[in-house]
């Protein structure tokens, strides 16, 4: 390949979620399947890729884009076969359950995002339908047992901000730190793309608008980005890859697996310069920079302007940062 190997690749690894989150695609069309990808042919991809030079040890393999990683049946097969291929891997779950950590699992892991939609099991029925006390107890567990098979990478909570638990924002702040966890609040978004294409294109119904508009920020800037992108506008999704469970190339980790003008191509199937050549220029990617559309997206996923960290939240970010200075100092000089 002619470009430089991904830093991030989202790889989702199953097709499922648990929870029943209203403004995310899985979680309101999620029909029941699993769709888990086996470790032999994960294994597959991540060579072809390799071989390709397309990831390369410093990548990081996000287990994840649409589905929740610790459904899979067989995690630990995933975790060994990212071992043996020497990359690195990073997880993001909404810790419903926590997987078997042993020295296998942390070897390669790069870091941890635990997904949350506020800090009471108020929130957690309005959006996940999830237990949040349980899930607040495996987080605990999660950390604890990770560090004490010597993991010194990050742990981070994305608490997904709504108009309803900006309140529950500096409760959940305090058990960050009490674990040592970086706090990242963003704003939660309109996560399903016929409905963004809705938005932006005016097409959605007054109704709809004023549903969302009770929950989520920033719908109407999505409204008002419909227009243009600059001439030199770079799309952040470039820099992405996005692999689906059965081996498909996606453009953007917004597309809705299995539709034939989304998908770029198979890497257990098609050549992969190929794939790349027709990831570089769909038609969608077009019309979406086009619209405004591409703008929005990755932009909307920011923290709220009103948020301030406090200082054990500036100290626990600094040392992870040099905890990851060290390590990447380690595998550099290690290599040489």
């Amino acid at each position: 390949m002619s470009r430089a190997p991904f830093k991030t690749v989202y790889f989702d690894v199953i097709g499922a979620c648990n929870a029943r989150c209203p403004y995310c695609l899985t979680g309101t069309r999620n029909d029941g399947g699993t769709g888990a990808i086996a470790p032999g042919r994960f294994t597959e991809i991540l060579g072809k890729l390799l071989e390709a030079g397309l990831v390369d040890p410093r990548s990081v393999i996000s287990l994840y884009n649409w589905g929740e990683p610790l459904l899979h049946p067989d995690l630990g097969g995933l975790v060994r076969a990212v071992n043996g291929l020497g990359l690195r891997y990073a997880l993001s779950t909404n810790a419903a359950r926590i997987p078997t950590i042993d020295l296998d699992f942390v070897k390669s892991l790069d870091h941890v995002i635990f997904s949350m939609c506020g800090f009471s099991q108020r929130s957690y029925d309005r959006i996940q339908g999830t237990d949040f006390e349980k899930a607040k107890g495996n987080i605990a567990r999660f950390v604890s047992e990770c560090r004490a098979l010597r993991f010194t990478g990050r742990f981070v909570i994305s608490y997904h901000v709504y108009r309803f638990n900006v309140e529950e924002m500096r409760p959940c702040e305090a058990f960050a730190n009490r674990h040592g966890i970086v706090f990242n609040p963003y704003y939660a978004i309109l996560n399903d793309w016929d409905e963004l294409c809705r938005l932006v294109d005016g097409a959605m119904s007054r109704d709809r608008l004023e549903v969302l508009s009770r929950d989520l920020f920033g719908l109407d800037e999505a409204k008002k980005a419909a227009g243009p992108a600059p001439p030199d506008y770079h799309c952040p999704q470039r820099d992405l890859l996005v692999v689906t469970e059965s081996g498909d190339v996606m453009a953007c980790c917004q597309h809705p697996k299995g539709r034939a003008e989304l998908v770029c191509g198979n890497i257990l199937r098609d050549d992969i310069a190929g794939i790349m050549e027709r990831r570089a220029s769909l038609p969608v990617c077009r019309g979406c920079i086009a619209s405004g559309l591409a703008g929005y997206i990755n932009s909307s996923i920011r923290a709220p302007e009103f948020y301030r960290g406090g200082w054990s939240q500036r100290f626990i970010r600094l040392k992870g940062r040099l905890v990851k200075l060290v390590s990447a100092l380690s595998r550099r000089f290690g290599a040489a």
